[in-house]
């Protein structure tokens, strides 16, 4: 460490225990990286705070001492968002792991931002609630990181995203001053929307040390069904047609191509229903009135077999429903078991121009010779897009991804949509930010970061290309 450095490490053991600050760099090296592929930089230091306090500490020195900071959830992300490109020094919520409050009178939960997602969702459930937000990566993701990324995941299609369930944010604004945004409250139009912004900052603006989420009454009943098609084409199309045709809003509807399928199947080496498949749905209903969700569920199961599906199978139970979704949840797992280097897009598009993203994608395949696997959200048009190595070379790797990404992304704006549903920018997107939003409107957010942020410390690297 140079003379800098040193002063900064003796003020960092002054006003924090040992147990805190990690400068062992065997120990760093799980700092350096999140689930982003073939993406590592090892900080000069981790802080793993036991409160909002030290934090707040924290920051403040590190803008007196101009170092990076990157504040880390779960480290689950696949854009890169948790990992110091900068070094400086990494800010770990681990221990920020309470729930706080369930209050059942006034529907909010009040959590620190290392809870695990699926650890909230039992908690609330043994109280007959319900926190929608449902990633795949439920059982290991944080809820600090989902509101850092506004993440979605399999329930959005009926319930939202995270964003939409941000009630209040506790957040530490650089150059160390903490704020409290929001509240119990349902309606508040008391100056701009502050946890609007924030959630989705992607860790660039403020560190959250509390959060306030919605909850909603626990649905009493719930169906899955899952239909295997012969074409990629038929099944998306028939997704969009339940709801006009039915009547019938799914909490979920989900698609996977049959290649995935086989995937899925060799690395949970046990056979998966329906596997024969060219591609899967999967469809869940609930609701509080069993007769209701079951009327629905007959109506959907009707329209799936009219419309093609060679079997429809129901899972009315929590335990086939749980195998169900097990194949599902592991499907970014069988990819990388298939091929450990994989580039993960993951575009959104209006839901009814998904079969056109679809085969533009496929083309795109073909005519660069890559494989490519799309899964995903089909109810609100986020689909996954898996471009996988293989036995590529380094060189033909980098130049295929050099070629491919950008023309997916591309294709995804040409379809009205977007470069990104759920994962953010992070830092390896911040490149084709162009392609999503103009000039104009990035250096308006480039001056909101200035304005919080003045120098531009907090997660640099992110976002802005």
């Amino acid at each position: 460490m140079g003379e800098l450095s040193k002063r900064f490490l003796q003020d960092i053991n002054r006003i924090l225990p040992s147990d805190c600050v990690i400068t062992e760099r065997d120990i760093l090296t799980k700092y350096s990286h999140d689930e982003t592929p073939e993406l590592k930089a090892i900080p000069d230091m981790a802080i793993v705070p036991d409160n909002s306090d030290q934090i707040e500490s924290v920051v403040r020195l590190c803008y007196e001492y101009d170092v990076p900071i990157t504040p880390r959830g779960a480290g689950t992300g696949v854009a890169g968002g948790a990992v110091p490109i900068n070094g400086g020094v990494v800010i770990s919520l681990e221990r920020l792991n309470k729930i706080i409050d369930i209050d059942t009178r006034n529907l909010i939960a009040t959590v620190q931002p290392g809870v695990i997602t699926g650890i909230l969702q039992h908690a609330v459930a043994e109280e007959n609630l319900y926190y929608p937000p449902d990633p795949a990566s439920v059982d290991s993701c944080s809820i600090g990181g989902n509101v850092a990324t506004a993440a979605g995941g399999m329930r959005a299609f009926k319930y939202g995203t995270t964003k939409k369930s941000v009630q209040g944010l506790e957040v530490i604004f650089p150059p160390g001053k903490k704020v409290n945004l929001g509240g119990k409250m349902i309606k508040d139009v008391a100056g701009y929307d502050l946890i609007g912004i924030l959630t989705g900052s992607e860790g660039t603006l403020g560190i959250f040390t509390q959060i306030m989420v919605r909850l909603v009454q626990l649905p009493t009943f719930s169906v899955d069904l899952l239909a295997g098609f012969d074409s990629i084409d038929k099944a998306i199309q028939t997704a969009l047609s339940i709801v006009p045709d039915t009547g019938v809003y799914p909490c979920a509807m989900e698609f996977m191509e049959g290649d995935i399928i086989q995937m899925v199947e060799t690395f949970l080496d046990k056979k998966i229903p329906l596997s024969s498949a060219n591609s899967q749905l999967i469809v869940s209903i609930d609701g509080m009135d069993e007769k209701m969700v079951e009327n629905s569920y007959f109506r959907v199961g009707e329209h799936l077999l009219n419309c093609g599906a060679h079997d429809v199978l129901v899972a009315s139970n929590r335990f086939n429903s749980e195998l169900l979704w097990k194949a599902r949840r592991s499907i970014r797992e069988a990819i990388r078991h298939r091929s450990p280097d994989i580039a993960a897009e993951d575009v959104a598009v209006p839901p009814t121009r998904t079969p056109e993203l679809i085969r533009g994608v496929k083309k795109i395949g073909d005519e660069h010779n890559v494989e490519i696997v799309g899964f995903g959200h089909i109810g609100d048009g986020n689909i996954h897009i898996d471009m996988l190595r293989n036995r590529l070379s380094d060189s033909q790797w980098e130049q295929k991804k050099n070629k491919v990404i950008p023309e997916i992304l591309r294709l995804a704006v040409q379809l009205e949509g977007t470069i990104t549903g759920e994962h953010g920018i992070g830092c390896i997107k911040r490149k084709y930010f162009h392609l999503a939003k103009n000039n104009f409107v990035i250096e308006r957010m480039r001056k909101i970061k200035q304005a919080l942020d003045s120098k531009g410390l907090l997660n640099p690297g992110k976002v802005f290309p």
